[in-house]
């Protein structure tokens, strides 16, 4: 699996950044310099852009409320997310607080702030021996395209084109808001390593080596690691639309207006199949079982067909492709 690293700040310390996901001109142009033909492309790339960042409620009529039904989805992924431990939270906030008595010249408090959390940090690998990353922070940031398949593949053809013709910076617009996906960052802190640098501190101040101490603890947090889980949100809004799909299916003496409802969430549930295929949140290949499976969920509910179990393969195979995009990136 492939790791892709990046460098990012936590409480102002620059730390590793592990990204799981489930899926210029050539000579830049000075504003004098370009010709008639780079700003109709300047404008064509903003104006696709915009038209991307439009909301899908604006195109056509929304099913469920977009920002409802990705509030909700955020709160379930952040409560499927990795729990973390209280002492080893404690533990990073002992160590702000001994940086902060050394830089004040309280020996005796940076002493203390990392015994205390040594200690932590004692309890938590004695409680999970087998733990090598404890958690101490979960964040979420929810990133959303909002726009209909159709929009989403005339950007991706418009870039395309301005990056053969040498645009990649005109392209890039484009480019950067083509995501509708929740991201979870997780940081957590190495047991194996960050223990032993506090206790090389403690050893370092106690020879009075204060700025070798500072150092070490610095680079100690450095050394925090955050892993980010890409959940993408078409998949997520369809299992919601799924749930109060596959409820109206069981019905055996659904009204007209039911049956209307469900034909609605059927045709929702393709647009997010086919807005996560626009987005490429999958290979090409994994969209087709969930087409054929709307195929006999249409066929099985078709003037007033009722049963149970219709979506059951359905929402099996949304779960299997967001956890194969998740590990394609690894």
């Amino acid at each position: 699996m492939t790791d892709r690293g990046h460098a990012i700040l936590f409480r102002g310390f620059p730390i590793r950044l592990i990204v799981l996901i489930r899926g210029a001109t050539k000579h830049e142009p000075t504003l004098k310099g370009m010709n008639m033909l780079n700003w109709k492309k300047s404008i064509l790339a903003l104006s696709l852009a915009t038209l991307v960042a439009a909301p899908i409620a604006a195109q056509e009529p929304a099913v469920v409320d977009q920002d409802t039904a990705n509030a909700t989805a955020e709160t379930a992924a952040r409560d499927a997310a990795t729990p973390v431990f209280q002492d080893a939270i404690d533990a990073l906030k002992e160590t702000d607080t001994a940086l902060k008595a050394l830089g004040d010249g309280d020996k005796d408090a940076a002493l203390a702030a990392l015994e205390r959390a040594i200690g932590k940090l004692e309890v938590t690998l004695a409680q999970n021996p087998d733990m090598a990353l404890v958690p101490v922070d979960v964040n979420t940031t929810v990133l959303d395209v909002a726009s209909s398949p159709e929009a989403i593949n005339a950007a991706k053809r418009e870039a395309l084109r301005l990056m053969k013709d040498h645009q990649l910076q005109l392209a890039r617009v484009i480019i950067s808001s083509l995501a509708s996906e929740i991201d979870i960052d997780v940081t957590y802190i190495p047991l194996a390593t960050y223990p032993l640098a506090l206790k090389s501190a403690v050893a370092l101040i106690g020879d009075d080596k204060i700025d070798d101490a500072t150092t070490v603890l610095y680079n100690a947090l450095s050394t925090l690691v955050v892993a980010r889980d890409v959940q993408p949100l078409p998949f997520l809004r369809a299992g919601l639309l799924i749930d109060e799909a596959a409820t109206l299916s069981e019905k055996t003496d659904r009204d007209d207006d039911e049956n209307a409802r469900l034909s609605t969430l059927l045709a929702a549930i393709d647009t997010e199949i086919a807005i996560g295929e626009a987005l490429e949140y999958g290979d090409k290949d994994a969209f087709e079982p969930l087409k054929e499976q709307m195929l006999e969920i249409r066929a099985k509910t078709d003037n007033g067909g009722a049963g149970t179990g219709f979506f059951t393969r359905l929402k099996d195979l949304f779960g299997g492709l967001g956890r194969d995009h998740s590990a394609a990136a690894n």
